[in-house]
């Protein structure tokens, strides 16, 4: 079992970073998992929030260095999936609650949270899972900007979008931005994701099969 990633911020060693997530990949294929939810590239500058071990630090230049060589050793072998997360802004909410409101400029933002993620997506990562919470008002897995234009247009990310934990469900429930679950689905799939992560229902793929039916999401 090896350190957190703050235990491995603080060997300032990318080689070694590489070399856990080579054994930890071998390790989860030998369990039947070809995709880890790893690693965490969140930059720990909001020291309340509850998770802050999980990050590698509060500096974004070491957080992109070690976060591209856990990326890199996840998928050396090429037969194990690497998701960078969360993607963007989530270490650092407001009232330090996981989970939720951030107030983060654009400037705040691409200073020392998009790091790195674009060094992630620069060394192949083939997955990415966003923030459940919301930045300046606008839930993530909502924003088109972030998803779409920043994360696959500016970054030229390629791979695959997860959505966190009843992400999409909570764009109806909690963040009340959409009327209806199918409106909740909607927003989401505008936004760009490609997967849903949802608790023990189908609802999302029954509203996503409708919408495509009705032509308000195109095939």
């Amino acid at each position: 079992i090896f350190p957190h990633n703050i235990g491995m911020a603080a060997t300032f060693d990318p080689g070694l970073v590489r070399e856990t997530g080579e054994i930890t990949a071998r390790e989860a294929l030998a369990s039947g998992l070809p995709w880890n939810f790893a690693p965490v590239l969140d930059v720990g500058r909001q020291p309340l929030w509850p998770r802050f071990y999980e990050t590698f630090g509060e500096d974004p230049y070491l957080a992109a260095q070690l976060g591209a060589a856990a990326v890199t050793g996840l998928q050396s072998s090429g037969r194990v999936a690497a998701t960078m997360k969360h993607y963007l802004g989530y270490s650092a909410p407001r009232t330090g609650h996981d989970r939720t409101p951030a107030s983060l400029t654009e400037r705040d933002v691409r200073e020392h949270f998009l790091p790195p993620f674009r060094a992630a997506v620069a060394a192949g990562a083939d997955a990415v899972m966003l923030n459940s919470g919301d930045l300046d008002g606008l839930p993530v897995h909502a924003s088109r900007h972030w998803v779409t234009d920043v994360l696959r247009g500016e970054l030229g990310f390629k791979g695959v979008v997860v959505t966190d934990y009843a992400d999409v469900t909570f764009l109806h429930t909690r963040y009340h931005v959409a009327r209806t679950m199918r409106d909740a689905v909607r927003l989401a799939m505008n936004a760009g994701i490609d997967m849903c992560m949802t608790p023990d229902n189908y609802q999302f793929a029954d509203e996503l099969l409708a919408l495509v039916h009705d032509g308000t999401i195109p095939e």
